[in-house]
């Protein structure tokens, strides 16, 4: 089987605070180094080339002209910084005829300035072009910082508006039907039989939502540490599969299970890779109708391993990649009777991105309408 995309939308590029984003910054920053010294070495060296076949040799006319030749056979600037002290000592002695002497070399003089700021240029437009890709890089992290931020405290916003939600309207149910109890405006045995049974439903919804938020983040908490060891993955699956075959056949859906028990070994925490296959089972069986076929498939390739939750109920109606944000849902509204806490999926994206390993969805998938893909490296 060819290996799929991640249906997961695009993680935002690392910043500092990550170990990614400084080896990123750190490469970034070297590169550039390297790339405009090696192009101000390039221009020095044309330019030393240039000035050996030009303005050297008229720099030499120049010095026998003024009959001192020798004091300019070194270096330009040994010979700058000599004519330099010898125009201040004289000025100084107030002898000005050695004054005017020094004084007629400034064409020489002229030439050496012209050398020295032709060889001195390329450092510094290389160090101004350095500074500005600096400047600009981060910048550009900073801008980035901002936005990632920005989307952070509205993913907040959001999850707390929709946790409201879900928990306003069992909670106003439930206050209407305790309070009516209360009052004794329930006189029908029935009646009160039935409100105390839809009390202990919405309750029993109520605690399933909160135990689904207190999941999520506790797996998105940086306190939280996989336990891994080596889990045989055919053993786990098959388990997961016995312990969800009632709940299957009850719903009036058959369960096909191709999973070969030869071992195959991979680092996970096993009380965690069980309850992302547990959901992703569930999720297959809350949202889909009685005939579905549900397909739990294990695949081995290339040292990876695949396991695939298929079923050939309706088509997701929507992009399969936001369903791993919370509070989604592939049905049509979150007050549907089939719909959950919208955390399911959430919570196993997050276990697999803590593995390492990759869940995406596929649709269609072979015969089946789509499928829920998980992709684990194996350690043997």
């Amino acid at each position: 089987m060819a290996k799929r995309k991640n249906g997961a939308q695009p993680s935002p590029t690392d910043d500092l605070a990550t170990g990614s984003g400084k080896s990123n910054l750190a490469f970034y920053l070297i590169s550039r180094f390297i790339i405009v010294l090696l192009i101000v070495t390039a221009l020095e060296s044309a330019i030393v080339w240039l000035e050996s076949i030009t303005l050297a040799p008229l720099l030499r006319q120049l010095a026998t002209a003024t009959g001192d030749a020798q004091s300019l056979e070194t270096t330009s600037v040994v010979a700058l910084v000599q004519w330099a002290i010898s125009l201040v000592s004289a000025m100084a002695q107030a002898d000005y005829a050695q004054v005017g002497t020094l004084a007629s070399r400034s064409a020489a003089v002229v030439v050496l300035v012209v050398m020295l700021i032709v060889l001195v240029a390329p450092v510094l437009v290389g160090a101004i072009a350095f500074s500005r890709l600096v400047l600009r890089k981060v910048h550009d992290l900073q801008a980035q910082r901002e936005r990632e931020l920005e989307e952070i405290e509205r993913q907040r916003n959001q999850f707390i508006t929709d946790v409201a939600h879900d928990l306003r309207t069992p909670v106003m149910a439930i206050s209407g039907m305790a309070h009516a109890l209360s009052d004794g405006l329930v006189k029908d045995d029935a009646m009160r039989a039935e409100y105390l049974s839809s009390i202990c439903e919405k309750s029993d919804k109520m605690s399933d939502l909160v135990s689904s938020v207190f999941d999520y983040t506790k797996l998105g908490s940086g306190s939280f540490a996989l336990q891994r060891e080596i889990v045989d993955l055919p053993q786990l699956l098959l388990q997961e599969a016995a312990a969800a075959y009632t709940d299957i056949e009850d719903a009036g859906m058959h369960f096909s299970i191709h999973v070969p028990e030869d071992r195959c070994a991979i680092d996970a925490d096993p009380l965690q890779l069980s309850r992302l296959v547990a959901n992703l089972i569930a999720n297959a069986v809350k949202h889909n109708g009685p005939g579905t076929e549900i397909a739990l498939i294990l695949m081995r390739q290339a040292g990876a391993a695949f396991v695939m939750l298929a079923d050939t109920g309706a088509p997701l109606p929507q992009d399969p990649n936001v369903l791993f944000q919370p509070f989604t849902q592939g049905d049509t509204s979150r007050s549907s009777a089939k719909s959950g806490s919208g955390l399911g999926l959430s919570i196993c994206k997050r276990i697999a991105d803590m593995h390492g390993f990759s869940l995406s969805v596929a649709q269609p998938y072979g015969r089946f309408t789509k499928a829920f893909v998980l992709q684990c490296g194996i350690v043997d």
